[in-house]
């Protein structure tokens, strides 16, 4: 991308600050924020945006390798609480599409199932964020260290439960050029 993804212009806000806006405005709180590590050229900006939108942010030693990593690093932030959530929200910090109205539908089934872990489908495919009982989130620690969250959910399948929703950014995320131009250039238009 030739810059740090999470902080390219998306309709007039960083990827990152649009993600953490569309969580807490749709009923996430807190959100958490694992930044890069200090010595990393993105850690700043990504930090500042992550809190000017509202966030927590978790800043790790190194850089974490995966999101399961990530997780885990956001996890025990949450764990030194005087109380923990009841349910963790999980989201890619590379989803600018995100909306409040799909973190509110996620929210919502999570509440009304509060043992479950929600998933949104579009169109046969699991998209995020998911909602996991703080449990069940908390079995990611027992899970070889080769493995990542998708084991988590697998192995507690029989708590899965998906929900439709019509919201194709809920399998999207920013991960190449072409998916950027989509973003910056949502009509196509060669701006």
């Amino acid at each position: 991308m030739g810059r740090p993804k999470l902080l390219l212009p998306v309709g007039g806000r960083t990827v990152i600050a649009r993600v953490v806006s569309a969580l807490r405005e749709g009923g996430v709180n807190p959100v958490v924020v694992v930044v890069p590590p200090h010595d990393d050229p993105a850690s700043e900006g990504v930090r500042r945006e992550a809190l000017d939108a509202g966030g927590e942010v978790v800043v790790p030693e190194s850089r974490p390798p995966d999101m399961r990593a990530s997780f885990e690093w956001g996890l025990r932030h949450l764990a030194n609480r005087s109380v923990p959530p009841s349910t963790v929200i999980l989201a890619p910090a590379d989803s600018p599409g995100l909306s409040p109205e799909l973190v509110a539908r996620v929210v919502q089934q999570a509440t009304a199932m509060p043992t479950a872990i929600a998933v949104p489908v579009v169109d046969g495919r699991r998209g995020h964020p998911i909602a996991l009982p703080w449990s069940t989130a908390q079995d990611v620690f027992g899970l070889p260290a080769d493995v990542g969250i998708n084991a988590l959910v697998a192995l507690r399948s029989d708590q899965v439960v998906e929900f439709a929703v019509d919201d194709p950014e809920a399998v999207r995320d920013l991960d190449t050029p072409d998916d950027y131009r989509r973003w910056a250039n949502p009509d196509g238009s060669t701006r």
